[in-house]
């Protein structure tokens, strides 16, 4: 039986009037792991935060939340966690249906 990849995120990041969101953590499988970056929708966003609210009794997105105002009026937001909340997910649940490239060199 194969042992199910499971991601522990390490920050989130996304644009203002960006459809995509940028996810950085480590996945792990068995006794594989390798960092990876993810670019998911922001339904999928909502998704993760929904799941790492179930984990986490106290979690709240905003206080995570780094926001920088950039040139055009836009503005980028990351998330960087710390090892004081647990946010390993199954990676299915973090992509749902989408199909995925495992690029590693």
């Amino acid at each position: 039986m194969r042992a199910q990849k499971t991601i522990e995120i390490s920050s989130i990041q996304f644009e203002s009037n960006d459809p995509d969101v940028l996810i950085k953590g480590k996945v792990k499988q068995g006794n594989l792991e390798y960092p990876t970056d993810l670019l998911v929708s922001q339904t999928q966003l909502n998704r993760i935060i929904n799941k790492l609210k179930k984990i986490n009794f106290s979690f709240d997105i905003n206080q995570y939340l780094l926001i920088e105002n950039m040139y055009n009026n836009e503005c980028i937001y990351t998330a960087n966690f710390t090892n004081s909340i647990n946010t390993k997910l199954n990676l299915s649940d973090v992509l749902n249906l989408q199909t995925y490239v495992q690029i590693r060199a």
